[in-house]
């Protein structure tokens, strides 16, 4: 290299003085920001909506909605969407706390929800620890409410017999000296306007109910609460049966 050009490149690396340039330290170089994954839909507290005015708890992907009655606890179910599912195929347990004490009470199913039969007072505050089972998966989740027995959906005894449920209908069935009776209600336990047509099926007969005043079937037969019985209605166009035990 000539020493003219070496000179020139010199100067190129020196400031105007002649002294050498500041040295600029290099900016760092910025890591793109980390994705925030978004909460899953277990992380944190969230909105459930209640479709029967209970108590909501979303566990591994299934809402659980827990009403607490006089007569017990009902249990209905929902996706993730909380599209209603059928409770074929669940099984399980509450632990319920209530005026008089702890009890554990196996699941029956009741039409389109999940039933803890239990003698629970209205307005007094009460404990659920459910336990649910189905394909071989347990989730389990707790319900408390300050006020038991909520606007509808009451399992509450009025004609002295054992109450179930299917859909928005409650079916009181007692049964006693030589007859069968049955009460058709609605959601909130009033009667359910006629016709209703019904029939109870006890052992291996059939026995055709007839409408009486206050929305009651009614049959008579030999024997009539000794044994298991089904109970088929057909109430506000629907047909549906429920089962009850003997009486006690």
């Amino acid at each position: 290299m000539s020493p003219v050009l070496s000179f020139i490149l010199s100067l190129a690396a020196c400031g105007s003085d002649g002294t050498a340039p500041p040295v600029v330290p290099a900016t760092p170089a910025v890591a793109p920001a980390a994705a925030v994954a978004a909460p899953d839909h277990e992380s944190g507290p969230h909105a459930h909506s209640s479709a029967h005015g209970g108590i909501v708890q979303a566990v591994d992907g299934l809402h659980i909605e827990a009403l607490m009655m006089p007569g017990g606890v009902m249990f209905y179910l929902a996706d993730q969407a909380q599209k209603p599912l059928p409770v074929d195929g669940y099984a399980g347990n509450a632990v319920i706390r209530g005026p008089s004490g702890i009890v554990t009470v196996e699941l029956m199913p009741m039409g389109d929800h999940l039933h803890a039969a239990a003698a629970l007072v209205q307005g007094q505050p009460a404990t659920a620890v459910l336990t649910l089972t189905h394909e071989g998966k347990a989730v389990s989740a707790t319900f408390e409410t300050a006020t038991v027995g909520l606007q509808s959906h009451d399992h509450t005894s009025l004609h002295g017999g054992a109450v179930s449920m299917w859909g928005d209908f409650h079916l009181e069935y007692a049964a006693a000296d030589g007859n069968y009776r049955v009460w058709v209600t609605d959601a909130h336990r009033n009667p359910v306007p006629g016709p209703l047509l019904g029939s109870v099926q006890d052992g291996a007969v059939k026995i055709p109910m007839v409408e009486g005043e206050g929305g009651v079937l009614s049959a008579t037969g030999e024997g009539a609460g000794t044994r298991p019985v089904t109970v088929e209605v057909t109430a506000g166009g629907k047909t549906f049966a429920l089962g009850f035990n003997a009486v006690k």
